[in-house]
């Protein structure tokens, strides 16, 4: 979809010719020239509207976007700089919903690999959470004496 965009904004640019204005954007009015936000938001209603989705605002779609990024597991600080934030804070702050279930998530990925208790063996290790996504590595347990 991109691709086809950039081939027609191409064709608007020949089109303008020097009346073109290159600001750099991927996305634009017919000339080159920013598009009005209320106008973005009117059409993003309007396609909301005729497809068969939930009702969202176009700001959902940032709230998505950072959610799903955080439940992803993409970094704190990334998903911050993304959404223009000036301090980690103010993302964790909003998104406090999200950041305890990928703490979890770091937790129980961590404990799938470490073994955590012993079998009646004495030199045998099984983890307390085996993950079946996770390999796990048996370790041999040497004790002194």
């Amino acid at each position: 979809m991109l691709h086809r965009h950039a081939e027609q904004q191409d064709r608007e640019r020949v089109s303008w010719g020097a009346a073109w204005q290159d600001l750099g954007l991927v996305f634009t009015r017919a000339d080159g020239s920013l598009l009005r936000p209320d106008a973005v938001t009117h059409r993003f209603a309007q396609l909301v509207d005729r497809a068969p989705v939930p009702k969202i605002r176009l700001h959902d779609l940032r709230h998505t976007h950072a959610s799903l990024a955080l439940s992803a597991g993409v970094d704190l600080k990334v998903v911050s700089d993304r959404l223009g934030h000036s301090t980690t804070a103010i993302t964790a702050d909003l998104y406090t919903h999200v950041v305890p279930s990928v703490a979890r998530q770091a937790a129980e990925s961590i404990a799938g690999v470490i073994p955590l208790a012993r079998s009646g063996r004495r030199h045998d290790v099984t983890p307390v959470l085996p993950r079946r996504d996770l390999p796990v590595r048996q370790a041999e347990v040497r004790h002194p004496g």
